[in-house]
This record gives structure tokens, sequence and C-alpha cells, in this order.
């Protein structure tokens, strides 16, 4: 699932600690499955609330950015056309991700989770749980240090950095979530 939500966005992934992390929380330790063949692709080994919940906050927080070392560009997936509502972009991302699909019992089952007022702050939590304070790769930890240092106080840095950040990859909250919501679904994993 991860690493078919890095294909399917066209992910550029510069350190990939941060995803091996991610797989290691949704419960699939790598090389952890006794059988050589590895994890069974069967949702009844691995489907529980703990899974699905990580997953979909693996989904949102791979679309908002805030994965440190992947970068992911909503915008150049759809040829940088902004959708008009969420809905039109539930319909139009759904389409570019899962191709093969009828989307209409897909767009009827999630368009629910887009409309929840609270997603951007369950993004935020999901990401600042899962990343460590280590976690920050190279262009970002340059990015830090000359806001730290024009200022001469490290006081407000974290705030700094994350308005540069997500201003600076041109993704609107609204599509993140739109398509983390994808990437999280069930439909997506049944792929």
């Amino acid at each position: 699932m991860a690493i078919s939500s890095l294909r399917a966005l066209d992910a550029t992934v510069t350190q990939p600690y941060q995803v091996y992390n991610w797989i290691n929380k949704m419960g699939q330790k790598l090389y952890y499955y006794q059988a050589p063949t590895g994890f069974p692709d069967k949702g009844q080994y691995w489907i529980n609330t703990g899974a699905l919940l990580n997953r979909m906050n693996f989904g949102l927080a791979l679309t908002s950015n805030r994965i440190p070392g992947v970068k992911v560009d909503l915008a150049a997936l759809n040829h940088h056309r902004e959708p008009e509502s969420s809905a039109a972009a539930l319909l139009t991302y759904g389409k570019l991700i899962m191709p093969e699909r009828d989307l209409s019992k897909s767009v009827e089952r999630l368009t629910p989770m887009l409309n929840d007022p609270e997603l951007a702050n369950k993004i935020d939590d999901a990401a600042e749980k899962s990343t460590p304070k280590t976690g920050i790769d190279n262009a970002d930890s340059d990015m830090i240090s000359s806001m730290t240092e024009s200022n001469g106080s490290k006081k407000n840095y974290k705030q700094k950095y994350n308005q540069t950040r997500s201003n600076s990859f041109g993704d609107n909250t609204m599509l993140a979530q739109v398509v983390g919501v994808i990437i999280g679904s069930p439909e997506f994993q049944r792929r």
C-alpha cells in the first residue's frame, strides 16, 4: 500500500526511512512475517481498526507533504488544473489514481469524510506522532537554519517551518485532504 501510494502519486523520495517507519506503524514490519512469501494480501490478516486508521493517517500525511524526505506535487498529477470543489477533486483524482474503477460507490463512501471539519487537525496529529524529532531532511534542515539565524531565535521556528513548507509545495489543504482520503481508503487498497 505504501509503495503503490508513492507510485500512484509520482512521489519524490529522498529519504525512504520515514516510509519504512510508516510501514512498521501500519503493522507490516519488513522481514517480520515468518513465511518466506511475505505478508498475505488478504485483508483478514491485517484489517483491524488500528491498521485502517494508520493507513488513513499515512494517506493524509503523504498527500499533505508531512512525511520528511517525501514530496508529492498533487497539482502536477492533474496538469495544474484545480478542481472546483472537494467533490470534483474526489472524482478527478479518483479517476487519476484508480483509473480502472467504477468510482460511484467510492465517491458515496468517501464524501462524508471530506466534510469533517477536524480532518486537518487529525493530519497534523498523525504526522507529529509518527515523525521522530530528527526526521527532517537536508533541504528542510537548511531552511530551518536560515529562518532561525535570520531572527536570532529558535522560538517560533516550527510554526515558520510549517508555514514556509506548505507554501513552497503549492498544495492546498482541501486537495491534500481529498487525495489523502482516497489513498487511505479501502477502495485504493483493493487495487
